[in-house]
């Protein structure tokens, strides 16, 4: 089955390695958001600690958050920034390698780990993500078949652990 350009996908592929080949990912010009227990278990793999910044929103819809009071309020600074991962200046997410992410999934931001599911702090919506690109998939598969972390139960409790960690405000300096 052929996917993005050249690219053709295999039963053995995992779309978001298909994505990153093309450079058409969710990882592109994407404010990634990250928790200060994102930023603790990235800081103790990567041992780097200038990979986030304190940002507004690139995507001024992303601002509004008013199906999800908690999320606001949380993660929005009185300026209207929050802490999210930089990007290149391609607008790469710095860990977007051309097979997908390059952290580990138990270190990946937990926004990333529950991509492509849509959520606030009541849980998960019936539809995934419009980006998420499942005409690709090969004949048969479905979206949790291809995709890593896609569990129901690993999903649901990355959204718990989520929603725990907005609570905490700061900076790694801090």
């Amino acid at each position: 089955m052929k996917g993005y350009g050249e690219f053709e996908m295999t039963d053995s592929d995992i779309l978001c390695a298909v994505c990153a080949r093309q450079g058409k990912t969710c990882c592109v010009e994407t404010d990634i958001f990250v928790t200060m227990g994102d930023v603790r278990r990235i800081f103790n793999f990567t041992k780097k600690h200038d990979f986030y910044e304190f940002r507004g929103c690139s995507a001024e819809a992303y601002r509004d958050q008013s199906d999800d009071p908690q999320w606001d309020c949380q993660v929005f600074g009185p300026d209207g920034t929050r802490r999210v991962v930089k990007q290149e200046s391609s607008g790469r997410c710095l860990f977007l390698s051309t097979e997908g992410c390059s952290l580990p999934m138990d270190v990946r931001p937990l926004v990333c780990r529950l991509h492509p599911h849509l959520y606030n702090a009541q849980g998960f919506y019936p539809v995934l993500a419009p980006e998420c690109p499942v005409h690709l998939l090969p004949p048969g598969k479905h979206l949790a078949q291809t995709i890593q972390g896609f569990r129901q139960g690993e999903a649901e409790h990355w959204h718990h652990l989520l929603y725990q960690e907005i609570m905490e405000k700061g900076d790694l300096s801090s």
